[in-house]
């Protein structure tokens, strides 16, 4: 082997020797921190999803599955305010904060609310919204405190 070879073969192994040294421990984070950001943003989902869904999980594994449905598929009367509270959650909070709105409405008729008394019911649901949305509750107290809250008294 000729001299200038060997320096070639010199030059090439310290140039390997360079680009390994690049691979760091700052190199292997940065290559590995959009699968944990994206595994931190899909927990955060998973639980505001069962933090929304607990109620109605929490309710049916104390019954029977068919408990909330008629023989026809469709959901029960007394079951549809909870199940619309759940699925409809950000937007009847934010009509409940503004004592109106399609969501709000929505939620009158499914418990069992007349038109005429509909401007009473957003009224109290107004009126209620800092105890049913207090600061640092789940969503699913949340759900039970306006269910509770907006019940109709017994008779």
């Amino acid at each position: 082997m000729t001299r200038t070879h060997s320096i070639q073969y010199l030059c090439l192994a310290a140039a390997l020797s360079l680009l390994t040294a690049c691979v760091t421990d700052a190199t292997t984070d940065v290559t590995k921190a959009p699968f944990r950001a994206v595994s931190d943003v899909t927990n955060g989902t998973t639980q505001a999803t069962s933090d929304l869904t607990e109620p109605i999980t929490n309710f049916t594994s104390s019954t029977t599955p068919k408990s909330w449905f008629n023989g026809d598929g469709t959901l029960k009367a007394e079951h549809k305010a909870r199940a619309f509270t759940v699925f409809a959650y950000h937007n009847v909070k934010s009509d409940i904060a503004c004592g109106s709105g399609e969501y709000l409405a929505s939620l009158a008729s499914l418990a069992g609310v007349p038109p005429q008394g509909q401007e009473d019911f957003f009224a109290l649901a107004q009126s209620r919204y800092a105890f049913i949305y207090e600061d640092g509750i789940r969503p699913a107290e949340s759900v039970q405190r306006l269910l509770q809250t907006l019940a109709p008294p017994p008779s």
